[in-house]
């Protein structure tokens, strides 16, 4: 396998420069940048891919280069997923010095469309930019054969963003800080079961296509053994392809089994959330199904426990992996008209940590399984467009998975078991049907001669995939999803080696993926749960996590908005009232920030104060009830902790009139956006 290199980029904006999202702010710009969670901007990896695609192809036209060479180094359509050792690999370009405040980043632009030299109606838009002068960072790793290639392709990139034509977009690249791949890790020694962590430095995308739409891509929770199963197999099959092919059966068999890398929070042993629980509608009384024969009292619900869980003492603790989403562009190149469609993609965050596990009958294979496990690996879909990239920590050998020696029976607990799916299991019955858990096949394995399922709770899923050698998705098949309980009774207690040898090997099929691992719930920790808890980091994140905040106030805006236009239509308040009562909190905002009036004697909202009240009683009672509604939300939010206003937490620093008054005009501007909307529908 050729020797690959990184080299780290970075763009300077020479000019405001906007990243375009795809999408508009409620209330807000109707172009809006790219951002992330904290509130900065950034470019994404598939923009930044666009641009250096535009790039190449103009460089190859200049220098009397084949076409072929792009397809080579940044792939073709139909690209059928395999590795290839000379495609180029990019990061997403982000922000190489982040300002305490991420509003320093952000300018806004008005646009309007001309006829006949006039203004045309209705055609109004802001835009959000990222101000000239800012740097954004990144990296591309490639074949080191290409390395004086990329860097002159990469310098040669002029322009980024939308609306180029008017003068947004100038930038400057530079190349940096040239860097060798690792190569293979030595082995962890021949042990039967690996332990690794990854830690994912940008989003990973594993799409969930059973919880998907047109539209709308969902995606899991958790890293699928399968993924690192596929990065494993094609690594070893660049890396040593003769020794791939003399073990390929053993590798490819449920000999080898590549379990999950689920998320791990603190020091914590994760667990799938386990499905029996149920709670009332206040959350105080929480209740396990399997403890009351599967009787559910009269309005009690499943409890919200996440989809991960640790179990401490009477308590179960809970969490989910952190999620977000982009919106994309689906190009049709079969379409005549060329027609573009937005669609959501959700994936996995960047910056979280994901513990799996690799199980292996055969020793010496998993000396050089774990050979693939780099420093850097790259997994799930689109990971070369800036998605998927992962640093692997501290692989080791181990004598089981983790969740064995904590939550497992560590002696004979008699003839009742409860029996935990840790990932999807479904068997098959005689005749090769899925068939949930046999059990006449599960008294086998124990070594008893009957087992009988007598509670449980559980929830179904189906789980396909695809095959890359035949270029083929693989047949649905519905199991019991991750967290599915069982009490089962034996006719007799079996062995701790039997419950053991179950719990290693798994139960049904492909196992090799992930699939039917198993864990045998000791009674005592199982029995003892009584209360829940949400787990929480101990640096608790507050309302200084601006992504956070300006979520709330969008949300916050969009939910009032309603209240708003419902005021606006019984009492017949007109366009040009709501658009006085805006211009005065607007004016009150100048005033804090030119005169220094204080808060505390609100003075600088003193106008606003009067109009309220003069039209309230002054006017008549016909008048003053057009007001009365609005005149009540805005002393109520101009009276209120902003966190409580929110619901988030909110730094006090962050917390002021002039914001309380900015969000106000944010939620008017929004109103009388909507209503304009509606009327010119026809609504």
């Amino acid at each position: 396998m050729s020797e690959r290199k990184t080299l780290r980029v970075t763009m300077e904006l020479l000019s405001d420069t906007i990243f375009g999202s795809g999408f508009s702010i409620p209330g807000g710009e109707d172009v809006a940048v790219c951002i992330d969670g904290q509130g900065y901007p950034y470019l994404k990896g598939s923009t930044f891919k666009g641009l250096l695609r535009e790039s190449l192809e103009n460089w190859m036209d200049w220098t009397d280069g084949s076409l072929e060479t792009v397809n080579t180094l940044l792939g073709a359509e139909k690209w059928n997923g395999r590795t290839d050792g000379r495609r180029v690999q990019v990061t997403a370009l982000t922000l190489a010095d982040k300002p305490t405040d991420p509003a320093e980043c952000f300018a806004l632009r008005t646009f309007t469309s001309l006829e006949d030299g006039i203004v045309k109606e209705d055609t109004l838009r802001t835009a959000s930019c990222v101000r000239a002068g800012r740097s954004f960072s990144g990296e591309l790793t490639c074949d080191a054969g290409d390395v004086a290639l990329m860097k002159n392709v990469l310098m040669a990139i002029k322009w980024a963003g939308t609306m180029r034509s008017r003068g947004f977009g100038a930038v400057k690249v530079t190349v940096s800080g040239e860097k060798k791949v690792a190569g293979c890790r030595p082995g962890c020694g021949e042990g039967g079961c690996v332990r690794y962590r990854l830690h994912t430095e940008a989003p990973v995308f594993v799409t969930n296509l059973s919880r998907s739409r047109s539209n709308s891509y969902e995606t899991r929770g958790y890293i699928p053994g399968s993924a690192v199963r596929g990065m494993v197999m094609s690594e070893l099959a660049a890396r040593m392809p003769e020794w791939f092919q003399a073990h390929r059966a053993a590798l490819l068999s449920d000999q080898t089994r590549f379990l999950d890398a689920v998320p791990v929070v603190g020091d914590l042993v994760p667990l799938p959330s386990i499905k029996g629980f149920y709670e009332d509608k206040d959350e105080t009384d929480f209740v396990s199904v399997l403890m009351t024969d599967g009787k559910v009292r009269a309005g009690y619900k499943r409890a919200k426990l996440g989809t991960f869980c640790a179990l401490e003492k009477d308590t179960v603790r809970y969490w989910s992996a952190e999620t977000d989403g982009v919106t994309r562009i689906q190009r049709n190149v079969n379409d005549e008209n060329k027609n573009t469609e937005p669609f959501q993609n959700r994936y996995l965050s960047a910056g979280q940590d994901f513990e799996g596990y690799i199980l292996a009958d055969d020793p010496a294979v998993m000396e050089k399984l774990t050979t693939a496990l780099t420093d850097t690996v790259w997994l799930g879909a689109d990971r070369y467009e800036g998605f998927g990239k992962c640093t692997v920590t501290w692989p080791e050998a181990v004598r089981q998975p983790t969740w064995l020696d904590e939550y497992g029976c560590q002696e004979s607990e008699g003839n009742v078991l409860y029996l935990l799916a840790i990932s999807p299991v479904t068997m098959l019955n005689s005749c090769g049907e899925p068939c949930g858990i046999d059990t006449q096949r599960l008294a086998e394995l124990l070594g008893v001669e009957t087992v009988t399922i007598t509670v449980c709770s559980t929830s179904l899923a189906e789980f396909g995939g695809y095959n890359r050698a035949w270029e083929s998705r693989i047949p649905a098949v519905q199991m019991y999803d991750r967290g599915s309980v069982f009490r089962i009774e034996c006719s007799t207690s079996p062995s701790l080696d039997a419950v053991r040898k179950v719990e290693l090997q798994g139960l049904g099929i492909r196992r090799a993926e992930g699939f039917g691992q198993v864990l045998f719930l000791s009674k005592s920790r199982f029995e003892a749960l009584q209360h829940k808890a949400a787990w929480q980091k101990e640096e608790q994140r507050t309302a200084s996590t601006v992504g956070d905040l300006r979520r709330a106030r969008y949300r916050w805006v969009m939910q009032e908005s309603e209240r708003i236009r419902r005021a606006r239509r019984e009492d017949d308040l007109s366009d040009s009232q709501l658009g006085t009562i805006q211009a005065l909190c607007e004016k009150a905002i100048a005033n804090i920030a030119n005169k220094g009036v204080s808060d505390k004697n609100k003075g600088a909202y003193a106008e606003l104060n009067q109009h309220l009240e003069h039209n309230c009683k002054d006017r008549g009672p016909k008048h003053g009830k057009r007001f009365g509604e609005i005149k009540t939300l805005i002393n109520k939010v101009l009276e209120t902790p902003l966190a409580e206003t929110l619901g988030v937490p909110c730094a006090k620093e962050r917390d002021s009139t002039e914001e309380r008054l900015r969000l106000l005009c944010l939620l008017f501007d929004y109103s009388r956006k909507k209503a304009d909307e509606k009327e010119a529908s026809g609504q």
